[in-house]
This record gives C-alpha cells, structure tokens and sequence, in this order.
C-alpha cells in the first residue's frame, strides 16, 4: 500500500526531437522585403499521444510554424518534440487522458519553443519567441469537438446521443489548435 502511494502520477522517462526541419526557401531576398513588410505568422500546434506498453507511453508535441510575406514565403519550421512518459498504475481513465494531452506537453514546451526559436534566429531571423500554450484549453476544445461530431453522426443516423458521451481514447488520437497572429518582432 504505501508503494502505490509513493508513486508518482507522471514520470518522464526521457524526452528528445523526433523530427526536425527548418526550411528558408527565399534566402537571401526575403529580408529586404521583411525589412518592408512584417510577415505573417501561423503556428500549428498538435499534441499525440501513443500507446507503448502497460503503463508507458510517448507523447509528441508537434509545432509547425510558418512566416510569409504576401505570397512569398519566409520561413517554414517544424518540430515534433517527445517524452516516453509513465502513468500511476491505479490513475483513471479521464486523468490519464488529462495527463497525456495537457501535463505532458506542458512540461515539453518550454524545450521545443527554445528548438524553434534557434532556428528563426539561425536561419537569420528574430527569434519566434511563441506565447505560453493554455493545452487545457486544446484539450477542452478538441473534447467538444468530438462531442460535437458524434452528436451531429447520431443525428444523421437517427441513433442516441449517448455515443457522443463517450470518452476519447487518447492513442492516435492527436489534439490540434492552430494560432496565427501577424508581428514584425516575430512573436506568435
């Protein structure tokens, strides 16, 4: 009994890049034109969890984000930073899930906001300095979304809303938001 207890809910057990690219593909004369114009930025965040074994999971963290200038682009960077993490053995279903979809990629962010920001200043630009993601927020709203659809796939088929009450399963299944936001500094 006092094992369980001295167990804690989230172990991470390493975390590292999984994929990793930065393209500038109008190098060298898209800084003149950024000098006249502030880019546009979108930012793609998505969040997928997966199954390994027992109580062992990995959970990337995927940013995909972009700048052009007009229809020129600037920069297109993107990144899936991820965890092997494990879960309490005696964890709930719904906490688990919260564990995975909003614990996890909040103890990942700080590192792959860092990884993306190198790369914008590398590559010869400011520093995309991202805003805190609120992956409560990302997760409630992919909660309702999903309660959304299977309510609107029960109506079309004439069938109970309890479908629609069922929980998520968080494996393969990967959250997603997209930001975008224009700056000349270069914050999203």
């Amino acid at each position: 009994m006092a094992d369980e207890a001295a167990q804690p809910p989230l172990t991470i057990n390493s975390q590292y890049v999984k994929d990793h690219s930065f393209e500038n593909p109008n190098s060298p004369s898209i800084y003149g034109t950024m000098r006249k114009e502030s880019p546009q930025l979108n930012v793609d965040v998505e969040v997928t969890p997966a199954h390994l074994q027992g109580n062992l999971y990995e959970v990337t963290l995927g940013l995909r984000a972009s700048a052009k200038v007009g229809e020129t682009t600037a920069f297109m960077a993107e990144l899936d930073y991820s965890a092997v993490v494990t879960l309490g053995e005696n964890l709930e279903e719904a906490v688990r899930e919260q564990m995975l979809m909003i614990e996890v990629p909040r103890f990942l962010f700080p590192f792959a906001r860092a990884i993306l920001a190198d790369d914008t200043r590398d590559g010869g630009f400011p520093p995309l300095i991202m805003n805190p993601i609120d992956f409560g927020q990302i997760y409630m709203n992919r909660k309702m979304a999903a309660a959304g659809a299977g309510q609107a796939a029960g109506d079309a088929q004439g069938s109970d809303a309890q479908e629609a009450d069922a929980p998520a399963t968080p494996e393969g299944d990967g959250a997603q938001e997209k930001e975008e936001t224009a700056s000349a500094n270069g914050q999203a």
